[in-house]
Parts: structure tokens; C-alpha cells; sequence
């Protein structure tokens, strides 16, 4: 990739996932059923096999016409912890799930780990799990796991950032867009060049040709979809705006909000909500969408690292867009429960991350820049003073290669904080 921190994998190497120790350690033991969900190709089917004793695996023929005509049949031919990989080609078998966790009298953890997609959420009111079924959410690979430090986690380290050194980072610019255009999937981020667009391209066209049509009771045009994806990789790290979508793709304001639900279902935008409270007034509630791999919204806009670094508005959503999604995966691991948000209110002022956990808040500004000046933290210094106590810290984070403190509880770090583990003061 061209980055040091990025070696290439040995033959039959696997990237350690932060969620295989979440499973292992803190779930398996405890529940009769994970679901696991993200987009195609970030790697569930390959961690999850690692627990599993047996596999049933939708995708192959014989094994989808036995799930359909006794979903029962063929999971009692099982012991042990099963994986039911591809769920969606026979969404029959998740009522037998129900049905096996609800006759176990033993209440057995670690029975099924179900992989597939999220299409649960266009068919609530049949939906099987709720109750048996606990999700958990995988991302793309992170920069930590690239690293083989999947055990760190910066949201952990963002909350206590007066415990914390942060070191200098030889990383560049330019390696911060090379590490953009690789991407988050395992495959990816063992490409380059042509064989990376190649492969981007089939991706895209699998997500739009067939992968949608499990995840909408309607019939999605190919043509339409791609376009609506083509509008959010253009608008990445922007404020939705529905319209706007609507006219950038073609379509009218109803085909444009079904497409962008289909693409929310297949994990391949994210919708970041706007955070509100009473002590601030005036606030946006229009959410932030981001595309969860940076790599395909820089193949979808056909540009390489020297094209993007010249874009200065697209190179900074692009920033945004790489330090939010690596955030988003650390979220399922992080040690306190964490949401995410964007602020802006109606006067300009904005802060482009808001993270809260337990009445405790961060904020982050992300800049592509080198050079970082206490202006840009206006946004965190304004939210800081607002929120007083509850203010937990903030992070102004860009290419500079040096950390320095800005202010009261405000820091200005490396982007490649996110990855490299601080060390406690």
C-alpha cells in the first residue's frame, strides 16, 4: 500500500478482528445466538468460522433447498456452535432458530452465529430474532487490525484524553490518501492499481445487480441505485439532504429515499444523526452520511491520491469520511456504550464528530491539513464551554505529525492517533 504500517499479508494470513475477541470472550459464553451483520466482503464469514463447529452455508444449492423445505431438519442434524452463513437465501431458517433457542431448557450459549445481511429491518413485523437474536456489527478492517493491534481501541482512549501521551507520527499526507484509497476489505487492501479498480468495479456491480434485491421487498433498478450511490459518495461526510440526492441521481424524492434505505441495509452508507440537547438551542437535526469504505467512494468518483490531494473540499470530506468510519468500527468494542453524532447549529457552528457515552462528551474536528491552529477548534471550544463538566475532551485530528495541546481539555493530534496505542501518563 505504500504505507510502513500497512505490510502486505503472508500467504494464508488472516487480519485479527477486534469483534473475534468480542464473540469469543464477552458473547459465545453467554448467548444461544449471534447475528452478525456488515457489508459483503468485510470478512464475517471468515472470523466467524473460527467458532464454529459446523457451517451451514446458504449460498450453496443443495444446502438452501434443504433450509427452505425443513429449516427444522437442518439444524437438528447439528451439535456444537453451527454457523448459518448467508442467511438471507432462506430466511426460513431464522424461525427455526427461534424456535431451537426457545426449546433449549438448557438455554445453551454459543449454539448459532448467523451471518447475512441486515434485510431484518425491511420486514420488522415478522422479523423472528428479537430476543434470540443478538447483533453485532462488523465493519471493513480498521487501521488498528492493518496493524495487528486489534486490542486497542481510541474511543476507550478519547474519553480519558488527560490520561494520555500521544507520540509524533511519521505518518504523510500523501500517506494518509494512499491508506484512503485502499480501502477497509480484507481483498482491497492487498490491491493496487488496476486490480483494485477491477475489483471495486465487480463489487459494485454485484451490490447493485443482486445483493439488493435481498434486502427490499421491492424490486430495485440496478441503473437508479448505482446512481443514488454515486450522489452519497459525492456528498460523503456532508449533511443528507434528500433532494439534492434526488436531483444528483435522476430520480424523484420517494425512489430516492427507498435506494438510500437499500444502501443503509447492504452497510454501505451510514447515517450519523445530528446531536441535540436542551442546553443548546437552535441545533441541525439533518443527519451526516458517509460512505463506510473510502476506497469505493474514491473508485466511484474516479480519483487517485494526486487528484484527490488537489480537491480541497472533497479531500476534506474524504478525511472526515476515513477518520468517522474508523471510529464507527470501534464503536461494538469499546469498552463503555457509545454513540455517535455531528453538531451544527443554525448559526455555522459545528463540530464534525460528537461522540457521547454515559452523559459524557468528545468532540472531534477532522482537517486534512498539516498545519493546525487554535481557530480550528472554535466548534470544540464553543461546545466545551457549553457543556462544562460533561465535556470530556476534544481532538482537532489532521496529517500534522506532531501533538500539542491547544487548550483546556482540547488536543491536537495525528489522524494516526486512531491506530496507535497512547501511552497513560
Amino acid at each position: 500500500m505504500g504505507t510502513p504500517e500497512n505490510p502486505r499479508l503472508g500467504a494464508g494470513e488472516l487480519y485479527p478482528r477486534a469483534v473475534e475477541w468480542l464473540v469469543a470472550e464477552e458473547l459465545l459464553p453467554v448467548f444461544s445466538a449471534l447475528l452478525v451483520v456488515g457489508p459483503r466482503g468485510c470478512g464475517k464469514s471468515t472470523s466467524m468460522s473460527r467458532f464454529a463447529d459446523s457451517t451451514l452455508d446458504l449460498s450453496r444449492p443443495g444446502a438452501r433447498l434443504a433450509a427452505r423445505e425443513d429449516p427444522d431438519g437442518a439444524l437438528a442434524a447439528t451439535d456444537g456452535t453451527l454457523l448459518v452463513d448467508e442467511w438471507q437465501e432462506a430466511p426460513e431458517i431464522l424461525g427455526a432458530i427461534k424456535r431451537s433457542v426457545d426449546a433449549d431448557r438448557l438455554n445453551r450459549p454459543g449454539r448459532f452465529i448467523v451471518t447475512g445481511s441486515v434485510r431484518a429491518a425491511q420486514q420488522a413485523t415478522t422479523w423472528p430474532g428479537t430476543g434470540r437474536l443478538i447483533r453485532v456489527r462488523m465493519h471493513g478492517l480498521t487501521r488498528a487490525e492493518m496493524e495487528r493491534n486489534e486490542r486497542y481501541n481510541p474511543i476507550d482512549d478519547l474519553f480519558e484524553l488527560e490520561q494520555m501521551q500521544f507520540g509524533q507520527s511519521e505518518w504523510t499526507r500523501n500517506d494518509y490518501l494512499e491508506a484512503m484509497l485502499g480501502g477497509r476489505f480484507p481483498v482491497a487492501v492487498e490491491l493496487s492499481g488496476r486490480n483494485r479498480r477491477r475489483w471495486y468495479s465487480a463489487y459494485v456491480d454485484q451490490l447493485v445487480d443482486r445483493d439488493a434485491l435481498q434486502v427490499s421487498n421491492r424490486s430495485p433498478q440496478g441503473g437508479k441505485l448505482r446512481a443514488v450511490l454515486g450522489s452519497c459518495a459525492a456528498r460523503t461526510g456532508r449533511e443528507l439532504n434528500k433532494q439534492a440526492t434526488a436531483k444528483d441521481a435522476g430520480v424523484d424524492f420517494k425512489t430516492a429515499d427507498l435506494h438510500l434505505a437499500m444502501l443503509e441495509d447492504l452497510s454501505v452508507i451510514s447515517r450519523v444523526p445530528a446531536w441535540h440537547t436542551k442546553r443548546l438551542k437552535r441545533l441541525n437535526r439533518s443527519p451526516k452520511v458517509y460512505l463506510t469504505d473510502s476506497g469505493m467512494a474514491a473508485h466511484i468518483l474516479n480519483v487517485d491520491a494526486a487528484s484527490l490531494g488537489r480537491d480541497p473540499n472533497m479531500v476534506g470530506q474524504m478525511f472526515e469520511t476515513f477518520a468517522a468510519t474508523e471510529l464507527l468500527a470501534h464503536i461494538e468494542t469499546a469498552k463503555k456504550e457509545t454513540q455517535m453524532f455531528h453538531l451544527r447549529d443554525r448559526d455555522g457552528k459545528e463540530v464534525d464528530i460528537v461522540l457521547e457515552s454515559q452523559g459524557k462528551v468528545v468532540g472531534i474536528e477532522v482537517k486534512s491539513s498539516s498545519v493546525v491552529s487554535r481557530d480550528d477548534a472554535r466548534g470544540i471550544l464553543w461546545l466545551r464551554d457549553r457543556l462544562g463538566d460533561d465535556f470530556a475532551g476534544g481532538v482537532i485530528l489532521s496529517s500534522a505529525s506532531v501533538p500539542f495541546q491547544v487548550d483546556d481539555r482540547v488536543w491536537a493530534l495525528p489522524l494516526s492517533s486512531l491506530w496507535r496505542s497512547p501511552i497513560s501518563k
